[in-house]
């Protein structure tokens, strides 16, 4: 079992928002906060168990470094890139 990063896209795999898709915006010990620009923004990120998370093995290349230096990154810039990463 490999643990979530930021900058992973995920998918929910319990709860209400079961198979919605997020890109982790940042990890603490068993949580992660995710955020898919639509119904969680960055402002109110999900906070969910690592381990109710399945990772889609796509990483989120240009917002994970943007994560990571605390650059400030746009609700739509997220949306977009989950448009784009989708595999699913």
């Amino acid at each position: 079992m490999s643990s979530v990063s930021v900058g992973d896209l995920v998918k929910s795999t319990k709860g209400r928002d079961m198979d919605t898709v997020y890109i982790v915006y940042a990890v603490d010990n068993d949580y992660a906060y995710c955020v898919n620009g639509k119904t969680r923004l960055l402002a109110k990120p999900k906070k969910k168990k690592s381990k109710h998370l399945l990772l889609l093995g796509v990483k989120a290349g240009e917002l994970e470094k943007k994560f990571q230096m605390h650059e400030k990154v746009l609700d739509s810039e997220i949306k977009k890139a989950i448009d784009n990463l989708k595999i699913v």
